[in-house]
């Protein structure tokens, strides 16, 4: 029979207590049997009233645990350069003496490296303030189309010129989009620009396309298979379009040399009958619109101004001193250094020299210094607090559970003559199921049971119930210690 019995349960995912989810006060009821109503309040007497309340506080010590907790903070670190010796030399920054710089600099704007450079023929002490100060261009960081600041990281490119005889940078966002396709009806929209495929000739490999151009404008175009065709808006305002036989390439560049605001290159690759004998169309594209524009200079930031070298595609950041013209004087003192405006969190400090009563007399040499924020994880242990404050709104009459709820543990302490609350066990979980707990009752005296919730799982239903109150009490013991 017991054999049996376990069987069912079994199949019946009934789990033993020690198997489920935590239990604490704050998502948990304790159902009582009602043994006495006073003036219409229920009250719970005898040792299940006991057994109830002792469980209760359990409950509520098992709310405060400990609990594990990470604190990322960011700790500011330092690195500095060896001295550098001020001989009026031209000097760029290197690994050898600052082997921890955290940048790729080289002597030359190559690849991916930069160039940090102090012309310290431009550098030198002013002897009344007490002070290091830095001329015009004493400072330069130098980057190529690859490195430089310029442009966002993405689908952007730099493209290299001149306007006004000034060197020129004009920043495209690039949207290139390959083996697309529409049928008659549709359009293809991007960047502004959009083609609505009125018409398609299969046979003649052309179709009747609408170009409407990012200001508005609308055009009737004849496009055919495999060629190239090329729309942007002019500085007039014109719309223009052109077809070529081959890639355009040399009049893409020129275009954008020129700063032209927008440009759009289509190609119809195939012409075919689709589903439902839809007249369709294959397509490449490539989209440029400006997004930025530079020019010799322009102001990065505070006294830091852009250089532009189109030939050799070159961008020198490089602090400006020209107080006639806004640009005030540059001076350094003890305690300060001179940073460069970019987030790298580098700067040059001066050294200076001092005589026996400390008065700064002169400039030894200067310091590249870089600080940055290193993170930490700490990991520490502390009491975590899950409970109520009062342990007796833990407790429900046994009649008043008219459903289970959704969103906590049920503890149903008694057995069915005494708690009402199996009625309710039967109506959810069947009659068969609620008799074979019945019967395990009967044969070994008491029963820890943890049952799932149906209306949600991460909930329990659990039954601690013995054939007299002192064995009730037996499973209430064994239910708690089964929290370890």
């Amino acid at each position: 029979m017991r054999l049996m019995v376990a069987l069912v349960a079994f199949s019946m995912v009934i789990l033993p207590a020690s198997a489920s989810a935590p239990v604490d006060s704050s998502n948990t009821v304790i159902v009582l049997p009602t043994t006495k109503v006073v003036n219409g309040v229920p009250l719970h007497i005898g040792e299940d009233a006991i057994s109830g309340s002792r469980l209760g506080a359990f409950l509520v010590l098992q709310g405060i645990r400990n609990g594990t907790y990470n604190v990322t903070v960011s700790v500011p670190v330092e690195y500095h350069s060896v001295p550098i010796v001020d001989a009026d030399q031209f000097y760029t920054l290197n690994r050898i003496d600052m082997p921890d710089v955290g940048l790729n600099v080289s002597d030359e704007p190559s690849g991916k490296a930069v160039v940090v450079a102090v012309n310290f023929s431009r550098v030198g002490f002013n002897e009344s303030s007490g002070a290091s100060y830095f001329l015009d261009r004493s400072v330069e960081v130098v980057f190529n189309e690859n490195t430089t600041p310029m442009v966002p990281e993405g689908d952007y490119r730099a493209v290299f010129s001149t306007f006004n005889n000034k060197g020129a940078v004009y920043v495209y966002s690039v949207n290139n989009v390959s083996g697309e396709a529409k049928s008659i009806g549709e359009s293809l929209n991007a960047d502004g620009w959009s083609l609505r495929f009125l018409d398609i000739n299969v046979n003649s490999s052309k179709m009747l396309v609408e170009v409407r151009y990012p200001d508005g404008t609308k055009k009737p175009k004849i496009m055919l298979e495999g060629k190239y065709y090329l729309m942007y808006t002019d500085f007039q305002g014109r719309g223009e379009f052109e077809a070529y036989d081959s890639y355009p390439l040399e009049e893409i560049e020129a275009l954008m040399k020129s700063g032209i605001p927008a440009l759009f290159l289509f190609s119809p690759t195939e012409f075919f009958v689709g589903i439902n004998s839809n007249m369709m169309v294959v397509y490449d594209y490539v989209s440029y619109k400006k997004v930025r524009e530079y020019h010799d200079g322009d102001v990065f930031k505070g006294q830091w101004v852009w250089d532009i070298d189109p030939v050799r595609n070159l961008t020198t950041l490089y602090l400006h001193v020209d107080p006639k013209k806004g640009f005030g004087k540059v001076e350094i003192k003890p305690g300060e250094k001179l940073e460069i405006p970019l987030d790298w969190g580098l700067g040059i400090s001066p050294v200076f020299e001092r005589d026996s009563k400390g008065k700064v007399t002169g400039v030894w040499g200067y310091v590249f210094v870089r600080r940055v924020l290193v993170k930490k994880t700490a990991h520490f242990t502390a009491p975590v607090v899950s409970a109520t404050d009062n342990v007796s709104s833990l407790i429900i009459n046994d009649t008043s559970l008219r459903a289970l709820p959704k969103d906590k543990n049920v503890i149903i302490v008694g057995g069915w003559v005494s708690n009402r609350a199996w009625d309710l066990l039967a109506k959810v979980y069947g009659n068969t199921t609620v008799a074979k707990i019945k019967v395990e009752v009967l044969e070994n005296g008491y029963v820890v049971k943890s049952l799932e919730n149906p209306y949600n799982p991460r909930y329990r239903v659990i039954i601690l119930a013995g054939r007299t109150y002192s064995l009730t009490w037996k499973a209430v013991q064994e239910f708690m210690a089964s929290f370890g």
